[in-house]
Protein backbone atom coordinates (compact mmCIF):
# COMPACT_ATOMS: atom_id res chain seq x y z
CA UNK A 1 0.00 0.00 0.00
CA UNK A 2 2.96 2.33 1.04
CA UNK A 3 5.65 2.59 -0.82
CA UNK A 4 9.20 2.56 1.28
CA UNK A 5 9.97 5.70 1.14
CA UNK A 6 6.64 6.82 2.31
CA UNK A 7 7.11 4.81 5.49
CA UNK A 8 10.55 6.46 6.24
CA UNK A 9 9.01 9.73 5.97
CA UNK A 10 5.33 8.88 8.21
CA UNK A 11 8.30 7.45 11.00
CA UNK A 12 10.22 10.11 10.52
CA UNK A 13 7.23 13.01 11.38
CA UNK A 14 5.94 10.70 13.55
CA UNK A 15 9.44 11.03 15.82
CA UNK A 16 9.58 14.74 14.95
CA UNK A 17 6.23 15.06 16.55
CA UNK A 18 6.77 12.78 19.40
CA UNK A 19 9.97 14.63 20.28
CA UNK A 20 8.37 17.79 19.96
CA UNK A 21 5.63 16.98 22.45
CA UNK A 22 7.95 15.57 24.57
CA UNK A 23 9.93 18.43 24.70
CA UNK A 24 8.07 20.63 25.58
CA UNK A 25 5.67 18.41 28.52
CA UNK A 26 8.88 18.21 30.00
CA UNK A 27 9.51 21.97 29.62
CA UNK A 28 6.44 22.47 31.03
CA UNK A 29 6.72 19.99 33.72
CA UNK A 30 9.53 21.80 35.05
CA UNK A 31 8.48 25.49 34.81
CA UNK A 32 5.63 24.02 37.21
CA UNK A 33 7.58 22.44 39.36
CA UNK A 34 8.88 25.42 41.39
CA UNK A 35 6.07 26.21 43.76
CA UNK A 36 6.18 29.07 46.20
CA UNK A 37 9.81 28.77 46.63
CA UNK A 38 9.68 24.75 47.72
CA UNK A 39 11.17 22.15 44.96
CA UNK A 40 8.01 20.01 43.99
CA UNK A 41 10.10 16.48 42.89
CA UNK A 42 7.75 12.93 42.69
CA UNK A 43 7.17 12.08 46.22
CA UNK A 44 10.13 9.94 47.77
CA UNK A 45 9.49 6.18 48.85
CA UNK A 46 8.49 6.23 52.38
CA UNK A 47 8.30 3.73 54.53
CA UNK A 48 6.05 3.98 57.74
CA UNK A 49 8.20 4.17 60.79
CA UNK A 50 8.15 1.94 63.72
CA UNK A 51 5.42 2.47 66.40
CA UNK A 52 3.01 4.45 63.53
CA UNK A 53 3.13 7.61 61.65
CA UNK A 54 2.54 11.18 62.67
CA UNK A 55 -0.46 11.89 65.09
CA UNK A 56 -2.97 13.75 63.12
CA UNK A 57 -4.38 15.82 65.84
CA UNK A 58 -0.81 16.79 66.90
CA UNK A 59 1.26 16.84 63.89
CA UNK A 60 -1.12 17.01 60.58
CA UNK A 61 -3.87 19.36 61.60
CA UNK A 62 -1.98 21.99 62.66
CA UNK A 63 -0.61 22.04 58.71
CA UNK A 64 -4.31 22.05 57.25
CA UNK A 65 -5.26 24.78 59.60
CA UNK A 66 -2.09 26.95 58.85
CA UNK A 67 -1.62 26.20 55.13
CA UNK A 68 -5.22 24.79 53.76
CA UNK A 69 -7.22 26.58 55.51
CA UNK A 70 -6.69 30.22 53.88
CA UNK A 71 -8.45 29.07 51.32
CA UNK A 72 -10.60 25.24 52.32
CA UNK A 73 -12.17 26.57 55.48
CA UNK A 74 -15.60 27.85 55.97
CA UNK A 75 -16.09 31.51 54.24
CA UNK A 76 -12.98 31.24 52.44
CA UNK A 77 -12.68 30.87 48.51
CA UNK A 78 -12.26 27.15 48.59
CA UNK A 79 -15.20 26.96 51.11
CA UNK A 80 -16.80 23.86 48.91
CA UNK A 81 -14.01 21.56 49.64
CA UNK A 82 -13.35 22.36 53.60
CA UNK A 83 -10.38 20.79 54.82
CA UNK A 84 -11.10 21.68 58.95
CA UNK A 85 -11.80 18.48 60.22
CA UNK A 86 -10.30 15.01 59.83
CA UNK A 87 -13.57 13.69 58.37
CA UNK A 88 -13.26 16.41 55.79
CA UNK A 89 -10.09 15.71 54.96
CA UNK A 90 -10.21 11.89 55.11
CA UNK A 91 -12.65 12.07 52.24
CA UNK A 92 -10.13 14.14 50.38
CA UNK A 93 -7.54 11.94 50.89
CA UNK A 94 -6.44 10.18 47.65
CA UNK A 95 -6.73 13.78 45.84
CA UNK A 96 -4.34 15.29 48.04
CA UNK A 97 -2.04 13.00 47.76
CA UNK A 98 -2.08 13.81 43.70
CA UNK A 99 -2.23 17.28 44.18
CA UNK A 100 0.41 17.86 46.89
CA UNK A 101 2.90 15.06 45.65
CA UNK A 102 2.24 14.15 42.57
CA UNK A 103 0.57 17.19 40.04
CA UNK A 104 1.96 19.81 42.36
CA UNK A 105 -0.85 21.78 42.45
CA UNK A 106 -1.36 22.56 45.85
CA UNK A 107 -1.10 24.95 47.48
CA UNK A 108 -1.04 27.43 44.91
CA UNK A 109 2.00 29.42 43.75
CA UNK A 110 0.40 32.54 45.11
CA UNK A 111 -1.24 30.60 48.14
CA UNK A 112 -0.89 32.66 51.93
CA UNK A 113 0.81 30.14 53.28
CA UNK A 114 3.30 27.78 51.21
CA UNK A 115 4.10 24.03 52.44
CA UNK A 116 7.35 24.02 54.07
CA UNK A 117 9.61 20.81 53.42
CA UNK A 118 8.90 19.62 56.95
CA UNK A 119 5.32 20.12 56.76
CA UNK A 120 5.69 18.38 53.29
CA UNK A 121 7.55 15.29 54.51
CA UNK A 122 4.82 15.02 57.63
CA UNK A 123 2.25 14.94 55.33
CA UNK A 124 3.79 12.37 53.23
CA UNK A 125 4.55 10.11 56.17
CA UNK A 126 1.46 10.35 57.47
CA UNK A 127 -0.28 9.42 53.94
CA UNK A 128 2.02 6.69 53.75
CA UNK A 129 0.80 5.40 57.41
CA UNK A 130 -2.79 5.18 56.18
CA UNK A 131 -3.89 8.43 57.03
CA UNK A 132 -5.09 7.30 60.39
CA UNK A 133 -6.63 9.70 63.12
CA UNK A 134 -4.37 8.41 65.31
CA UNK A 135 -1.29 6.59 64.63
CA UNK A 136 -1.18 2.58 64.59
CA UNK A 137 0.75 1.48 67.24
CA UNK A 138 3.48 -1.24 66.76
CA UNK A 139 2.46 -4.46 67.68
CA UNK A 140 6.08 -5.58 69.76
CA UNK A 141 5.33 -2.19 71.42
CA UNK A 142 2.50 -2.85 73.02
CA UNK A 143 4.01 -6.07 74.90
Amino acid sequence: MFSRASRVTIRTVSRRRFSRAAAFALALASWGCQKSGVECLPPPVVTCPDGGGPSFTGDVLPIFKNVCANCHAPGETEASIPLTTYPQIQVWVGELNNQVFLSCLMPPPNAPVPLSDDQRQTLLVWLTCGALDTPAVDASAAD
